[in-house]
């Protein structure tokens, strides 16, 4: 007698439908997990060019602006009195991201000494959300004295470090 080695038709059906069942399942946890991830990208994106903001404010001992872009899919940095452009980032990937800024400033300027500039509408907080369902929120805060933290809006315990 022949033997055949392999799988039936049946089996292959069987075998392909629990994949297409448990990838339904998984795709949620999925997507969240990657929207997640952006969000914590692009917050972690837009608190570096900040800081890099401040710190060519110190070195170079002049005014130099943070400035989100106006389609909300990256930043610049520039000095204040040549408008060179010293830093540059954006991600496409950031269309899916909702980023918002407190009131209308869209921008900052940092002072030789590092303290934000106290004189006209300076870009104080910036939100970055997911269009994804439960997905995190982080706001990014940008205080007078220079300093830029990032918190978690969804944290409300009070003893908690990530909470706004």
């Amino acid at each position: 007698m022949l033997k055949q080695a392999g799988f039936t038709l049946v089996e292959l059906v069987v075998v392909l439908t629990m994949l297409a069942v448990g990838a339904a399942l998984a795709f949620p946890g999925v997507a969240q997990m990657i929207s997640n991830r952006q969000v914590q990208s692009a917050a972690e994106s837009i608190i570096t060019g900040l800081n890099q903001a401040r710190t060519e404010a110190v070195r170079r001992n002049a005014p130099v602006s943070f400035s989100l872009r106006a389609d909300r899919l990256g930043w610049t940095v520039q000095l204040v009195s040549s408008g060179d452009t010293l830093l540059a980032a954006g991600d496409p990937a950031w269309s899916t991201l909702t980023i918002t800024s407190a009131g209308s400033a869209n921008s900052v300027t940092f002072l030789p000494t590092g303290l934000r500039q106290p004189a006209g509408t300076q870009l104080s907080e910036v939100t970055v959300a997911s269009v994804v369902n439960d997905s995190r929120t982080r706001r990014v805060n940008v205080f007078g004295g220079g300093l830029i933290r990032m918190c978690d809006p969804a944290v409300t315990e009070a003893a908690d470090p990530r909470r706004c």
